[in-house]
């Protein structure tokens, strides 16, 4: 069946994936596009970002969009599986996965004496804790709501035992004009440590970060969120490596229905901008940590590719 012309949406929650949407939309438009005369395409991000990215999902299969961009990559297997913070498993497909390696990170100031997370709750110590705000909807809260409770305290415990919870996180965790971190801050509850706001904290303050324990990566895992290891070396003061969550991936996908044509027509958008996608993340802490390349793309996907999109990944020779 012949596409017909329609209004096609991107959700690209964030200035990182408006990047990356503004080029698929350029590859879908623009002149002797394949698309239906008279067919729109927009990059849509809007307010507050992370909440709709955890929206997302659920957006894209009722239809209020058609493509969409997510993180970690494992948010949309729970979304596909209806694990985590999905009731009910959503009907969705991967496009295709984006370089993106990162960790949850659990800094403390050395000074603060902090070794492990259950301290905390056990001392009450009434830390002030740089973490992104509740109304915000980041994904990094409901996963501290999850590691925190397993170890006897909820983010909001701190503000009851004398501490604070900072609202510093920048616009721009990338941007060398911004303040990092409150100066006055005993710990980092965050995510993102390949942007140049974790460089900038971890050599600017002495930084202990806390493992997680097992029962706790346990916990987590049944919940679909994979253990992952912050490595050795990977920031100054990580001097072996440190148990955590994996944060990885940033993911395009659309819903199970989606017409293949679409889905086709996508993965050959990008495609054609994959070198301009990769020229968007450059310098010495892009947020897109490698090359843009279609292999990867394809192979990389935490759930089933949509059958469009195979169609071309195989047609080309990036899958097997």
């Amino acid at each position: 069946m012949p596409l017909e012309a329609r209004d096609l949406k991107i959700l690209c929650p964030g200035q990182n994936w408006m990047a990356i949407g503004s080029l698929l939309a350029n590859g879908l438009g623009g002149y002797y596009s394949p698309l239906p005369d008279g067919t729109t395409i927009a990059a849509v991000t809007g307010t507050p970002p992370s909440a709709l990215g955890m929206d997302g999902p659920r957006l894209v299969a009722e239809g209020h969009y058609q493509f969409a961009i997510t993180t970690p990559a494992w948010n949309l297997t729970c979304a596909v599986e209806g694990r985590g913070p999905y009731e009910r498993p959503l009907p969705l497909r991967a496009l295709a996965a984006f370089p993106h390696d990162d960790r949850l990170a659990l800094a403390v100031r050395r000074e603060t004496g902090i070794t492990g997370l259950r301290q905390i709750a056990e001392r009450r110590v009434p830390l002030r804790l740089s973490v992104p705000p509740r109304e915000q909807g980041h994904p990094v809260t409901w996963v501290l709501d999850e590691v925190l409770g397993r170890c006897g305290f909820a983010p909001e415990d701190v503000e009851r035992w004398g501490g604070a919870l900072l609202k510093d996180r920048p616009r721009s965790q990338n941007s060398p004009e911004a303040t990092p971190v409150d100066p006055s801050f005993d710990a980092v509850f965050d995510e993102a440590i390949m942007t140049l706001r974790w460089r900038r904290i971890s050599e600017t303050y002495d930084l202990r970060y806390l493992p997680l324990d097992e029962d706790v990566l346990a916990h987590c895992a049944s919940l679909g969120m994979p253990a992952g290891v912050l490595e050795r070396g990977r920031l100054r003061g990580v001097e072996e490596d440190v148990p955590t969550l994996d944060f990885s991936g940033w993911v395009l996908y659309c819903a199970a229905d989606l017409p293949e044509e679409l889905a086709y027509l996508a993965i050959r958008a990008l495609d054609e901008q994959r070198e301009a996608i990769t020229a968007r993340f450059t310098g010495p802490t892009p947020p897109m940590t490698s090359p843009f390349e279609l292999g990867r793309a394809a192979a990389d996907v935490p759930v089933p590719l949509h059958p469009g999109a195979e169609a071309y990944y195989r047609e080309h020779g990036h899958l097997d």
